[in-house]
Parts: structure tokens; C-alpha cells; sequence
């Protein structure tokens, strides 16, 4: 960034796929956010500074195509919804995206009104959006995005402030979006949330750099991993390592290590 002496990424060679949830854990000042700037375009056409590689999206090297063509692609949820708003009703907000794509007006509000029914947001359309819940205007954030129906999607904590019913909301929707064969990209501090989304990869960031890449129950499992970056591991993982019946991530695996251990597996 402009007027930092060392680079808030380096050496970072990532591949997101198609059908997959990613996760990427990290300490702040790890990266993990300007790692999402990337991949839409905000960096470097937002943000001053200087970028060295490349971000290739869909064959787009993100240096040369427009934002806008950036955003058909990639969807960015940003950690604090209302300053993703501009418009005076959910319904308009939901358009906003279409239209600003090119999209005509009844296909901008036919997308919204799909979008709406799919998120159970129908009986919010008329509602200002900054008149709602917290758990309503993160799902009309995501809502926003997916009208566009990108291709990947990019999360920033979308747990922060939410309680445990509208968390499990926003993993089945995160479940669902990789059974329509989107890459969902996630930065989060919530672990124990990540345990029950049961990501396909999690990759560890520290200091600008990727630490670690790999399947996600096995980077939850490797608490002297998770601990180097500053994490305690999951609850079900340090129970289970005190228990000496191997890493396990959820209660019922817990009860199971201990009963095979006792001999009744």
C-alpha cells in the first residue's frame, strides 16, 4: 500500500476452483483482506500502491479488465453490511447490481425477486435496508451480490455480530452457493463456525504469506499449527488431544475416540 514499507502480501501463488468453500484463517495484519481486494479488481484499481504478479480470473488478468466486467465474476461481501447499501428498499437494493451490468429493469427486479424467494427475504422487499436485523441485512448483502450471479463469492466475516441461528443460516446458504458449482472464499476469526461449515480447504495466512494449504479438517486438526499463527484450536479438537483419543472436530466424534478407546467401538 502507499506509504508502507513492506508489502501486505508476498509470495502468495493460490489456485480457487470452481465447487469449492475455502476458508482463510489469520491473525490481523495477515493479509487476509487484501487478499480479497485482489480478486475483484479493488486492487490495484482502488487502492494506491504498488502491485507486483498476477490475479487471473476466468482468464481476466484483473490489472487490465474493467471493475465492472471484474464484478460479472467475483462477489464481495464486505464484514459490515450497511455500507454495502444505497438504495431505499430491499428490492432496490437488490436491483442495483443487475442494472449497474447492464441489466434492463424488469430483468434487473425478475433477478431480485428470484434472489428474494431463494434467501426468504420476499417479506423484506419494501423494508428500508438499514431498518433491519443484523442477520436480515447480511443475508440482503449476500442477496446483492448473488443477483449478479458471479462466479465466486468473497465473504469478509460474515459471522461477526451474528448469533448461532443466523450463523448456521449463512453456512447452509455457503453450502448451497458450492452446490450451484460456486468458489466460496471466506476470511474469517470464527473457528469454531468453521467446524460446522466443513470447508474443503483452509489455507493459514501470517504475515503476507500463505503458512499453510490444505484439506480443512485436516489444518482444524493441527492445533500446534493453528496455535503458531495465533488460534486455539477448536474445542472438540483440544478436548480430544487432552483426552489422548486423536484429533477430533465434533462431539460425537469425541464420544466415539473415548469409547473406542475403552473398547466398545
Amino acid at each position: 500500500y502507499e506509504g508502507s514499507d513492506s508489502p501486505a502480501l508476498r509470495g502468495v501463488s493460490l489456485e480457487i476452483r470452481r465447487g469449492e468453500i475455502l476458508v482463510v484463517l489469520g491473525g490481523n495484519g495477515a493479509g487476509k483482506s487484501t487478499l480479497l481486494r485482489t480478486l475483484n479488481g479493488l486492487i490495484p484499481h482502488f487502492y494506491a500502491g504498488e502491485m507486483r504478479g498476477r490475479v487471473v480470473v476466468d482468464g481476466l488478468d484483473t490489472r487490465e479488465a474493467p471493475v465492472s466486467e471484474l464484478a460479472r465474476r467475483v462477489g464481495l461481501v464486505f464484514q459490515n453490511p450497511e455500507r454495502m447499501f444505497f438504495s431505499e428498499t430491499v428490492l432496490e437494493e437488490l436491483m442495483f447490481g443487475p442494472l449497474n451490468l447492464g441489466v434492463d429493469v424488469e430483468g434487473a427486479r425478475r433477478r431480485a425477486l428470484e434472489v428474494a424467494e431463494e434467501m426468504g427475504l420476499t417479506e423484506l422487499l419494501s423494508r428500508p435496508p438499514w431498518s433491519l436485523s443484523g442477520g436480515e441485512m447480511k443475508r440482503v448483502s449476500i442477496a446483492s451480490v448473488l443477483t449478479m450471479d458471479p462466479v465466486y463469492v468473497a465473504l469478509d466475516e460474515p459471522t461477526v455480530g451474528q448469533d448461532a441461528k443466523n450463523k448456521a443460516d449463512i453456512s447452509a446458504l455457503i453450502r448451497r452457493m458450492r452446490e450451484e458449482s460456486r468458489g466460496v472464499i471466506v476470511v474469517t476469526h470464527d473457528l469454531e463456525w468453521v467446524v460446522d461449515l466443513e470447508p474443503d480447504r483452509i489455507v493459514l495466512m501470517e504475515s503476507g504469506s500463505i503458512a499453510a494449504d490444505g484439506r480443512g479438517r485436516e489444518v482444524l486438526a493441527n492445533g500446534r499449527r493453528l496455535r503458531e499463527i495465533g488460534f486455539s484450536p477448536p474445542v472438540c479438537a483440544r478436548v480430544s488431544e487432552e483426552l489422548g483419543v486423536g484429533p477430533r472436530l465434533t462431539p460425537r466424534e469425541v464420544v466415539e475416540g473415548v469409547l473406542a478407546w475403552r473398547g466398545f467401538g
